[in-house]
């Protein structure tokens, strides 16, 4: 296998070690022109050794980029209201293919202990915006298979959808693959895969695509030649010091070495934030951006940042300020960007989905019924 990041990457934090934890949400758990000004955020001093093995040098500096983000939802486009959603719904990973457009996004009912109690459901629009919720007779859930459960959590021994992504011109059987999370001994949430022809069915990969902890959203970006995996990673060691973005990547689709830190908050950023998911995304063949969450741990908000990069390693902040921030209604405590890009009807458009919540971070679940919804934005790249 080759891999040239035989450097070690960052991961990210577990869950809550095992017991009931507080809410630290479920992993997946238009604002204005974002200001022109932007500064360089690279690996912690302490790791830039291992990230300069991770890749080739970053080219010479290119014209920034400028970015506008535009038609932002007020109201979720899909909101929890199903029995199996009666805690939350999270996520919202979208796929257009023609007419269709596909959604999978993980819920929670209220037995939720642990986040790999959760559900991969499925939705489908006509738009990207009215989403209905199939019947699809696949998994059991209080008696009926009248649900869209695609993957049940409790019922496979534990799971949590992170990310869905098309690998096209490889094997038809795997033409669709995903990134999931289950919590392993020594409090780790292990980083595994599956493959489906349909996006329906799905072969969970029992064997971890990396056995390092990743407790977050992990985008997985398919290139000729390789996967980029993009972690968390915690600063101090597992669930130590602050969070940060890890990078791995692998030949195949399994077998990634350690992740290695390669973005994180610097200290012009207020004090107790820190970067939360990535969101990393592909936009163009020499343009990757990361939607970042950060969770500024003072008042327990979560709100998306970007920055940008021509390699997919070396990323730029744009701006210091969030660019998607609170809303007002079903996003007024949280904005969680979600990783994968659908082109929007103009050049160089993309519409990005996020996950909106009314709970602080570390809310007991006890107090959440209903919670959460999926929004969208359109990114405009100028």
């Amino acid at each position: 296998m080759t891999t040239s990041a035989q450097a070690q990457l960052p991961r990210s934090t577990p869950l809550h070690g095992g017991g009931r934890r507080k809410h630290r949400f479920p992993l997946f758990c238009a604002l204005v022109l974002l200001a022109s000004g932007y500064a360089e955020v690279g690996p912690n001093p302490a790791s830039a050794a291992q990230a300069a093995e991770a890749a080739e040098p970053a080219a010479k500096p290119q014209r920034a980029p400028v970015f506008q983000i535009r038609n932002r939802t007020k109201e979720p486009l899909l909101r929890a209201d199903k029995p199996w959603e009666s805690l939350c719904v999270s996520g919202g990973l979208v796929i257009r293919e023609g007419a269709r457009w596909r959604m999978w996004y993980g819920a929670y009912d209220r037995n939720y202990k642990r986040d790999d109690d959760a559900c991969l459901c499925y939705a489908e629009s006509p738009d990207g915006c009215r989403w209905t919720k199939p019947n699809l007779g696949i998994v059991e859930y209080q008696g009926n298979k009248n649900n869209n459960i695609l993957i049940s959590g409790p019922k496979c021994g534990g799971y949590s959808c992170s990310y869905v992504f098309l690998d096209e011109g490889k094997d038809p059987r795997q033409k669709y693959k995903m990134i999931w999370h289950r919590f392993k001994p020594h409090n780790a949430w292990w980083v595994f895969g599956a493959t489906s022809a349909d996006g329906i069915h799905w072969n969970l990969l029992q064997k971890p695509l990396c056995p390092k902890n990743s407790d977050t959203t992990t985008p997985c970006i398919p290139e000729k030649g390789k996967y980029r995996l993009y972690t968390r990673v915690w600063q101090g060691g597992d669930f130590k010091g602050a969070r940060a973005v890890g990078y791995t990547e692998s030949d195949h689709f399994g077998d990634f070495p350690t992740p290695v830190e390669i973005f994180s908050h610097d200290n012009q950023d207020p004090e107790g934030m820190q970067f939360y998911a990535s969101a990393a995304t592909k936009l163009t063949d020499n343009l990757y951006v990361m939607l970042p969450a950060a969770f500024y741990t003072k008042n327990q908000t979560v709100r998306s940042h970007l920055a940008w990069s021509r390699d997919g390693i070396h990323f730029t902040r744009y701006g210091r300020e969030p660019v998607v921030d609170l809303g007002t209604t079903f996003d007024n405590k949280g904005v969680y960007v979600m990783p994968g890009a659908t082109p929007g009807d103009v050049p160089n458009t993309w519409w990005f989905y996020y996950f909106g919540t009314k709970i602080e971070h570390d809310s007991s679940p006890d107090a959440i019924k209903y919670d959460g919804g999926i929004g969208r934005f359109l990114l405009v790249l100028k």
